[in-house]
Protein backbone atom coordinates (compact mmCIF):
# COMPACT_ATOMS: atom_id res chain seq x y z
CA UNK A 1 0.00 0.00 0.00
CA UNK A 2 1.08 3.56 -0.60
CA UNK A 3 0.73 6.27 2.03
CA UNK A 4 -2.78 6.15 3.47
CA UNK A 5 -5.02 6.57 6.51
CA UNK A 6 -7.14 3.64 7.70
CA UNK A 7 -10.08 5.92 8.68
CA UNK A 8 -10.98 3.69 11.65
CA UNK A 9 -10.78 4.42 15.38
CA UNK A 10 -7.80 2.14 16.02
CA UNK A 11 -5.37 0.09 13.93
CA UNK A 12 -3.26 -2.80 15.19
CA UNK A 13 -0.28 -3.86 13.08
CA UNK A 14 1.77 -6.87 14.19
CA UNK A 15 4.70 -8.28 12.18
CA UNK A 16 4.65 -12.06 11.89
CA UNK A 17 8.13 -12.24 10.33
CA UNK A 18 11.44 -10.77 11.53
CA UNK A 19 13.57 -8.14 9.83
CA UNK A 20 17.07 -9.47 9.22
CA UNK A 21 15.84 -13.08 9.42
CA UNK A 22 12.90 -13.32 7.00
CA UNK A 23 13.44 -10.11 5.04
CA UNK A 24 15.70 -7.07 4.68
CA UNK A 25 14.70 -3.44 4.30
CA UNK A 26 11.14 -2.35 5.04
CA UNK A 27 9.39 -1.09 8.13
CA UNK A 28 6.34 1.08 8.66
CA UNK A 29 6.72 4.81 8.02
CA UNK A 30 4.53 7.45 9.69
CA UNK A 31 3.98 11.09 8.71
CA UNK A 32 2.87 13.87 11.03
CA UNK A 33 -0.49 15.51 10.39
CA UNK A 34 1.28 18.76 9.57
CA UNK A 35 3.44 17.07 6.86
CA UNK A 36 1.37 14.19 5.40
CA UNK A 37 2.74 14.37 1.82
CA UNK A 38 5.41 11.74 1.14
CA UNK A 39 6.49 13.51 -2.07
CA UNK A 40 7.41 16.64 -0.12
CA UNK A 41 8.33 15.36 3.35
CA UNK A 42 10.31 12.47 4.78
CA UNK A 43 8.48 10.30 7.31
CA UNK A 44 8.40 11.63 10.87
CA UNK A 45 9.00 8.12 12.24
CA UNK A 46 9.95 4.69 10.85
CA UNK A 47 9.37 1.60 13.01
CA UNK A 48 10.52 -1.98 12.43
CA UNK A 49 9.28 -3.92 15.46
CA UNK A 50 10.21 -7.52 16.21
CA UNK A 51 7.81 -10.28 15.16
CA UNK A 52 4.91 -10.53 17.60
CA UNK A 53 5.19 -6.89 18.73
CA UNK A 54 2.01 -4.92 18.14
CA UNK A 55 1.89 -1.31 16.94
CA UNK A 56 -1.32 0.52 17.86
CA UNK A 57 -2.22 3.84 16.27
CA UNK A 58 -5.21 5.97 15.40
CA UNK A 59 -6.84 5.60 12.02
CA UNK A 60 -6.18 9.22 11.03
CA UNK A 61 -2.39 8.71 11.03
CA UNK A 62 -0.73 8.77 7.59
CA UNK A 63 1.47 5.68 7.14
CA UNK A 64 2.75 3.08 4.67
CA UNK A 65 4.82 -0.07 4.50
CA UNK A 66 8.31 0.55 3.13
CA UNK A 67 10.06 -1.35 0.33
CA UNK A 68 11.35 -4.86 1.08
CA UNK A 69 14.81 -5.54 -0.36
CA UNK A 70 14.85 -9.34 0.01
CA UNK A 71 12.62 -12.04 1.48
CA UNK A 72 9.01 -11.81 2.58
CA UNK A 73 7.41 -9.57 5.21
CA UNK A 74 4.13 -10.78 6.69
CA UNK A 75 2.03 -8.57 8.98
CA UNK A 76 -1.32 -8.95 10.71
CA UNK A 77 -3.38 -5.76 10.43
CA UNK A 78 -6.80 -5.12 11.97
CA UNK A 79 -8.68 -1.82 12.14
CA UNK A 80 -11.54 -1.16 14.53
CA UNK A 81 -14.35 1.38 14.70
CA UNK A 82 -17.32 1.64 17.01
CA UNK A 83 -20.69 1.79 15.30
CA UNK A 84 -24.14 2.26 16.74
CA UNK A 85 -26.48 -0.61 15.96
CA UNK A 86 -30.04 0.24 16.95
CA UNK A 87 -30.56 2.88 19.61
CA UNK A 88 -29.01 1.26 22.67
CA UNK A 89 -26.50 -1.29 21.40
CA UNK A 90 -22.92 -0.37 20.60
CA UNK A 91 -20.69 -2.79 18.72
CA UNK A 92 -17.14 -2.72 17.37
CA UNK A 93 -16.67 -3.30 13.66
CA UNK A 94 -13.43 -5.00 12.61
CA UNK A 95 -11.80 -4.97 9.19
CA UNK A 96 -8.60 -6.92 8.54
CA UNK A 97 -6.27 -6.97 5.56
Amino acid sequence: FGIHKDDKSLTILMPLTSRGVDFTGSGTAFWSQSHPDERRHAPSLVLSPEAGTALLFGGRVSHKGLHIDTGKRVVFVASFSRRLVGEKSKTWVVSAR
